[in-house]
């Protein structure tokens, strides 16, 4: 090799070496960007229902949770509905949602959700020992409106958020972070397709760190009565032709016998990494199936099994009102497993 070749082959070796470092880098950085974050806690997805879906829920949100996913998908809910949602989270963490959607001249929301790390000792500065114990929590208080415009076709929703973070030891804060969404379902005869987007926690600071600013994208696509062919489907009144679907759920209509749901999301955070959403429920009479996979770009820290989720749901009616139980399992690796339990009550 020639002493030209070889100062080539030498600059291009450098080159490639200072290519990669700077690709290890830039990895590096992202990671580190999700550290630099105040209420972590608030990427922590909502619900059961939308658990079991592998979280692609933005382009779903027809439930109490919406509020969280997206807060246009609340106009959606023509119905007074309450959820209470328990997580028993990782390290045996207890993660808590109350929700309540109101119809009136669009669709009001409150919501509650409430992580308990639990207590913790305090180490006595003299002896090393364990001394007094300290709590620590999280609290997020919410409330949204949404409304249907366009004949129904577009629905747009905003919420407002007051974050309270205590570290205990007096060490405590708070702020007013603010989201807001879009959601769309095109004209479409049957099956109902929606797209949809948000930008989530803008504004405020906590303890010096600016919150976990958040853009999500997603689409879902949904067909009842697969188990009917088209000329029932319509003759059933729950599909009429030249309408915009409303591809009714079979606990919303004793005509329709099942539905199908797909739904996917893409989530972009200001900082940290992008991820990958999928998810599909599919309704028989009063029980679903549910199964997602959440992927966060280039990989799941914690292993490939740690993006997958299951869940199900069952639906009833009373006298004057529905109810619906929805419950969700997700595993975390080596850190162990989440389960979701949530009730849903319509007036």
């Amino acid at each position: 090799m020639s002493a030209g070749n070889a100062g080539i082959v030498l600059r291009a070796g450098v080159a490639a070496c200072v290519f990669c470092i700077g690709l290890a880098d830039a990895a590096r950085s992202r990671v580190f960007d999700e550290a630099r974050v105040a209420a972590p806690f608030l990427k922590i997805g909502q619900g059961a229902r939308a658990s079991g879906m592998g979280e692609a829920f933005t382009a779903v949100a027809d439930d109490p949770t919406a509020i969280f996913w997206n807060p246009a998908g609340l106009a959606q809910i023509n119905d007074v509905e309450v959820m209470f949602t328990h997580n028993q989270w990782l390290e045996n963490f207890r993660h808590e949602y109350f929700g309540l959607t109101v119809p009136f001249e669009g669709t009001w929301s409150a919501a509650y959700s409430l992580l308990d790390l639990g207590r913790f000792a305090m180490l006595d500065p003299d002896t090393k020992l364990p001394g007094d114990s300290f709590a620590v929590n999280d609290q997020v208080f919410q409330l949204g409106y949404a409304r249907a415009f366009a004949s129904d076709a577009v629905l747009v929703g905003a919420s407002v958020k007051l974050v309270k973070e205590d570290l205990g030891s007096g060490i405590r804060g708070q702020t007013v972070s603010f989201s807001g969404g879009v959601l769309g379902v095109p004209l479409w005869e049957h099956p109902r397709l929606a797209l949809a987007a948000v930008v989530e926690n803008m504004g405020g600071e906590l303890s010096g760190f600016e919150m976990p600013a958040t853009v999500r994208v997603g689409v879902s696509w949904r067909q009842s009565g697969l188990l009917a062919s088209p000329a029932e489907a319509v003759a059933s009144g729950f599909e009429e032709p030249g309408k915009r679907g409303t591809a009714a759920y079979p606990w919303q209509s004793e005509e329709t016998s099942d539905s199908l749901t797909m739904a996917a999301d893409i989530v972009a955070p200001r900082r940290g990494r992008m991820e990958l959403h999928v998810g599909l429920e599919y309704w028989l009479s009063f029980a679903a199936l549910r199964a997602g996979y959440r992927f966060r770009y280039p990989r799941n820290d914690l292993g490939g099994m740690s993006g997958l989720t299951l869940g199900l749901g069952l639906r009833g009616r009373g006298f004057q009102f529905d109810y619906g139980f929805d419950a969700s399992y997700a595993p975390y690796g080596d850190l162990g497993n989440a389960s979701r339990f949530a009730v849903i009550v319509t007036f």
